[in-house]
């Protein structure tokens, strides 16, 4: 029986990736996802094949991933709520949560849209896979991702835009943050009600969508509960400290984007915990 699937830490871990021949390919791939744009999305579509090639290079794919099974599963769970698909059952075995979003293609309410996303999946897997795996394997798993996503404007370094390293570091330190710092953003963000924050975290959302990136504010959400995990050194950490990460690292990408009242709500948490200062 294999590891059961976390919805959290599911980064492969930074000594994974720098040992890997592909880890900083998986990367441009998580930047490409973050800037993802619809006519992509079409685009991605049309190439969609499942033929028995692919299949064939899919499952040996999954098979050479091993240990790493759970974590690239999380990673599915991941990109479930970012992409807004039916979420896999957490408590199957982590072949069986890889397996899922292939099924979904023949769902009539979401296929065509599902057919535009599986060449991401398959691209995660090839990378992930290609030092086990043919070449073969990896080209044909791959091409689509690399015909239609690069060359990309976006880099690891600049996936959220202009701002992208002031948001990081501000998700990182809190690493560095006291426990008591990371208590107090947690009863700020408590103290928001639930309506008020999510009003205020779509505008996050529809600024995304203005910008023509309508993935960047997820991708940026999971980016945040990463680093409130590591914070904590627990998974799943407080959601509420996830939130408050989020909340004001979104202010940042998205500066000059959104509603003032939005923004001062969202950082709000952030702010709480006294590791910044306070708004001019």
């Amino acid at each position: 029986m294999g590891p059961r699937v976390q919805p959290g830490r599911d980064d492969l871990g930074s000594t994974y990736l720098q040992a890997h021949p592909r880890g900083m390919e998986w990367l441009q791939l998580e930047a490409t996802v973050a800037a993802l744009t619809f006519e992509q999305l079409a685009r991605l579509a049309e190439t969609w094949v499942n033929d028995r090639p692919r299949q064939q290079a899919r499952r040996r794919a999954i098979a050479a991933l091993g240990f790493t099974h759970g974590r690239i599963a999380s990673r599915w769970v991941r990109w479930a709520d970012t992409f807004g698909l039916p979420h896999p059952p957490l408590t199957a075995e982590p072949t069986d949560i890889l397996d899922h979003p292939y099924r979904l293609v023949d769902d009539d309410e979401v296929g065509i849209y599902v057919a535009g996303l599986l060449p991401l999946y398959d691209a995660a897997l090839a990378i992930l896979a290609s030092d086990h795996t043919t070449g073969g394997d990896y080209e044909l798993l791959s091409a689509s991702w690399r015909r239609v996503c690069l060359p990309s404007r976006f880099t690891p370094a600049t996936l959220y835009g202009p701002h992208t390293q002031t948001a990081l570091a501000s998700l990182s330190s809190a690493c560095r943050f006291p426990r008591s710092c990371l208590t107090r953003m947690v009863r700020a963000r408590r103290a928001i009600s639930t309506d008020d924050w999510d009003s205020a975290a779509d505008t996050v959302h529809q600024a995304a969508l203005k910008l023509g990136f309508p993935y960047r504010g997820k991708c940026l959400y999971w980016e945040a509960v990463a680093s409130a995990e590591t914070a904590m050194d627990q998974s799943p950490a407080h959601p509420e400290l996830a939130h408050a990460l989020w909340g004001y690292a979104a202010v940042q990408v998205f500066a000059g984007q959104l509603p003032t009242e939005s923004a001062a709500m969202l950082a709000t948490p952030y702010r709480a915990g006294g590791r910044t200062r306070p708004p001019a």
